[in-house]
């Protein structure tokens, strides 16, 4: 009796292993010569998709979790949010302290081109975009910007930057955030054109 249930399983698996053969026809299934080869391809040169991930967190998620913004600037020093609800909530920089203040500055305060430079290095990294954001400001420090002769934020500004960061290999400009004269943040939801 055992001998039949065996021969019988036997019949079957040999069945299923017919199918499975036929199933596969025109795949390619690799040898072990094939993973060898594979391994010293990967020894040799690397493994170019080898991290499949993105950049975060940045901006909003970083405060509310009271760490760093990974690349992305501190947007102020003290943010201050609207939430519905319960009103405003502030969220000082990961790390502030009175000690450290001198070593933030606002990304509103800073040349945006060196913003996009850390970002056109990290997308060679990175297998999903990243979230750039330009941080404008309407009236800028003297000096920011060498083209610049008035220190007023113009479309043209927002021009020059969208093409700098072109040319460095940004895929895409997520947000265009703009701080006005009044202390006022603008940009989240708005055309790029009217943010400044």
């Amino acid at each position: 009796m055992v001998l039949i249930s065996i021969s019988i399983h036997l019949v079957n698996l040999f069945q299923n292993l017919i199918v499975l053969k036929n199933s596969l026809k025109g795949i390619f299934i690799p040898s072990a010569a094939d993973w060898a080869e594979l391994r010293d391809k990967v020894k040799a040169d690397g493994l170019y998709h080898q991290n499949r991930l993105a950049v975060a967190p940045n901006g909003s998620i970083s405060y509310i979790n009271d760490v760093s913004a990974s690349i992305h600037p501190i947007t102020q020093r003290i943010e201050e949010r609207q939430e519905k609800k319960i009103g405003k909530i502030y969220y000082p920089a990961a790390g502030l302290s009175t000690e450290t203040i001198p070593y933030y500055t606002s990304a509103y305060d800073m040349d945006m081109r060196k913003v996009i430079d850390v970002y056109a290095a990290a997308t060679e990294h990175v297998d999903q975009g990243l979230s750039l954001t330009l941080f404008m400001r309407s009236d800028i420090p003297t000096g920011l910007y060498e083209w610049k002769k008035e220190n007023k934020q113009t479309t043209r500004d927002l021009s020059i930057l969208r093409n700098y960061a072109f040319n460095k290999g940004i895929k895409s400009i997520y947000y265009v955030r703009t701080y006005t004269d009044d202390g006022g943040e603008v940009g989240a939801n708005q055309c790029e054109s009217c943010v400044i």
